[in-house]
């Protein structure tokens, strides 16, 4: 085996191996974060608020006589108030459309062909259409010279689209 080739497979191992930790960070991130951390907060903090307040107050003793009906009622509460509190951030709020400005601002693909049926289909049938459009333009005689240099312009960015690479001043790219 030449020494390029046993270069260029540890090179792809410390790849695939940089890439399944960054995936497995990832995962563990969404997996606890929702099915493990949440539920275990939402418990402790119903079992806190039960036995450091409503059990020393004997009026509200009489309607939470134990944790899980104060846990089923809060759920009733808690459920709704939440929901709507989820939404009002959605389409309320300023917070949101940051947040998905900023989503879309480091996403790759805003700035690149994704890779599937965006690069192999859409892309070139649009190219494709584009160039058969200028055709008809041109025998027409109805195109003018600035706008044939725009149109060649753009078909020149699809062209680097389905290259890979990018198109349009990603995050990395942007001057300070």
């Amino acid at each position: 085996m030449s020494f390029g080739r046993r270069i260029s497979q540890r090179l792809r191992l410390k790849m695939s191996l940089t890439r399944l930790i960054f995936r497995s960070w990832y995962y563990f991130r969404l997996g606890y974060g929702t099915y493990v951390a949440f539920p275990l907060g939402f418990a402790s903090t119903m079992i806190i608020i039960y036995e450091l307040t409503l059990k020393d107050i004997p009026p509200l003793q009489q309607y939470f006589p134990h944790l899980y009906v104060f846990g089923i009622v809060a759920l009733l509460i808690i459920g709704p108030v939440s929901i709507y509190a989820g939404l009002y951030h959605m389409r309320r709020t300023g917070a949101y459309s940051a947040e998905a400005s900023v989503l879309t601002e480091s996403n790759p693909y805003m700035y690149k062909a994704i890779p599937g049926k965006e690069r192999e289909v859409i892309i070139p049938l649009m190219v494709l259409t584009a160039r058969g459009l200028a055709k008809v333009m041109e025998q027409q005689q109805s195109i003018t010279l600035e706008e044939k240099r725009e149109f060649q312009a753009v078909l020149d960015k699809a062209n680097s689209l389905l290259d890979g690479a990018s198109v349009g001043l990603s995050r990395d790219k942007q001057k300070p």
